[in-house]
């Protein structure tokens, strides 16, 4: 037993090993756009991300920010790809509590590991590598709790929840599933000794203790920017993600159909970033889960068909969501691959084996076919951007922008403090990512000493928004919109009064 535990635990720490350094070598080596900018930013600064705040992922990046290698952008990415391969790490343990042998489960986590969605997330900062590391914690717990019965899995387990909810608000569609499942297993040990339930409920509110950063660090202030964290509306709003809720159709009868009409685009997407035998051995093996071991069968399906359920029904295109699943289908590939092993073995004999390292091929071929897609190590498109649109403003400026050219530009300017003579301001009142002072007066006043300019997706909308008016210059910029890359031309503006156009 302990050489098989020894063993698993080899293959983990190696699939740990490969892993974090494909990531390394194919990391974003700089600053990034819209959210992967802000998630660079705040940590840094101890500032507050945009909704849900992450309080979690904010703490943990400011360790990282204090490495002193590279950039913090990178040092940020670096934290992405660290907790990636950590998750990789996991899945293998998992895959060997569920009996698998640790050549497979090491094979079907780098399996995992280079699948075009974890590849990605892994060489940009934000906080969805930690969720997926958090997740696979939990469930790893699970297992282990089944196994051991040891009233201190149960605790450990529900920390894990707590800290997950204070990472990332997709929580709410893996905890009370896990949950639900480790009480009704845990019913008689729990009946037996209830003060169990109150200490591990303590455990899980100790595990969301990050999100007294938020109001903690409201006190800090500026008030005009951080005052709202100080009522419990203005608290709850941003955790929550209020302002978000008009693409969020939970509940509505259109919700289930939703769910089920987005499958063959999922499957399509799920084979695009693997391969078909990824994604087939990967269904095969949760179904033969389902039928040898009810509990963590029927746990997997319904974490499964809950995170499909969310990413239809929110935004529909944020494929990043779908990590949960992606684990799932790991675990399921390595569990398939170890019951066609045993089967081959049990009428071929012992040299079907060694059909066990087969499975190394898969990640080889999806590292090969993903790489070109994934390799970021040369992109610089951030850095390029803010050169360009710095160059492009004179001395003591205001710059009006929006969220995805905002928060890069904030990056440069608060965190490698260029043009401190700059500015920066967004006409979205949620955008908690400059460090300037406010600028005294509304900006037709500001015209009036300053230099005024705007560089917007929409400049139609300019005169509304800021009470100037635009006058085009000959500087085009290509900006970014809701994506990690720039892809729109669009033309600098300066703006002035009404009464001073021409």
């Amino acid at each position: 037993m302990r050489a098989g535990a020894n063993a698993g635990n080899l293959a983990a720490m190696v699939a740990f090993g490969v892993a974090v350094f494909i990531y390394i070598r194919t990391l974003l080596p700089g600053v990034s756009f819209g959210d992967w900018a802000d998630a660079q930013l705040n940590p840094f600064r101890l500032g507050i991300m945009h909704p849900t705040g992450y309080p979690l992922y904010t703490l943990l990046g400011k360790v990282f920010t204090l490495i002193p290698v590279e950039s913090v952008a990178w040092r940020m990415n670096f934290m992405s790809a660290v907790a990636a391969a950590a998750a990789v790490g996991v899945a293998v343990l998992i895959m060997v509590r569920l009996g698998v042998r640790p050549v497979i489960a090491g094979g079907a986590g780098l399996a995992l590991a280079f699948t075009g969605t974890l590849w990605q997330e892994a060489a940009f900062s934000e906080m969805n590598s930690l969720h997926l590391l958090l997740v696979a914690l939990l469930l790893h717990r699970a297992l282990i709790w089944r196994s051991d019965r040891r009233d201190r899995d149960l605790l450990i387990g529900a920390l894990l929840a707590g800290l997950c909810v204070s990472n990332h608000g997709l929580a709410i569609t893996v905890v009370p599933i896990v949950a639900l499942f480790v009480v009704v297993d845990a019913r008689r040990e729990l009946g037996a000794k209830p003060s169990i339930l109150l200490r591990a409920g303590a455990a899980f509110v100790l595990g969301l203790i990050p999100y007294l950063y938020l109001p903690l660090r409201a006190l800090a202030g500026p008030a005009d920017v951080y005052g709202t964290f100080l009522t419990w509306n203005g608290f709850f709003a941003h955790v929550s993600g209020q302002q978000f809720r008009g693409a969020m159709h939970f509940l509505s009868f259109e919700s289930v159909p939703a769910a089920l009409g987005a499958m063959p685009q999922i499957a399509d997407q799920l084979v695009s970033l693997s391969n078909v035998v990824f994604v087939a051995m990967g269904v095969a093996g949760v179904v033969l889960l389902l039928v040898r071991d009810h509990w963590f069968g029927l746990l997997v399906i319904a974490l499964g068909a809950v995170n499909v359920y969310f990413y239809a029904n929110y935004m529909g295109d944020l494929y990043h969501y779908l990590l949960a699943t992606w684990l799932i289908l790991a675990v399921g590939l390595g569990y398939a691959a170890e019951r066609a092993v045993r089967w081959l073995t049990d009428r071929l004999g012992s040299l079907a084996a060694a059909l066990a390292y087969a499975v190394v091929l898969l990640p080889v071929v999806l590292a090969v076919m993903n790489w070109s897609t994934h390799d970021q190590s040369a992109n610089h498109d951030g850095e390029r951007f803010t050169a360009e649109v710095f160059d492009a403003l004179p001395e003591n400026a205001v710059l009006v922008t929006y969220w995805d050219a905002l928060t890069p530009l904030s990056y440069e300017h608060c965190v490698e403090g260029v043009r401190h003579d700059l500015s920066l301001r967004a006409y979205d009142e949620h955008a908690l990512v400059t460090c300037d002072l406010p600028i005294p007066g509304p900006l037709p006043e500001v015209v009036k000493h300053r230099p005024v300019y705007g560089l917007v997706m929409f400049p139609n909308d300019l005169p509304a928004q800021t009470g100037l008016k635009p006058i085009r210059t000959t500087t085009v910029i290509r900006l970014p919109y809701g994506k990690r890359y720039a892809e729109y031309d669009a033309y600098l503006y300066e703006l002035v009064a009404p009464e001073e156009a021409p």
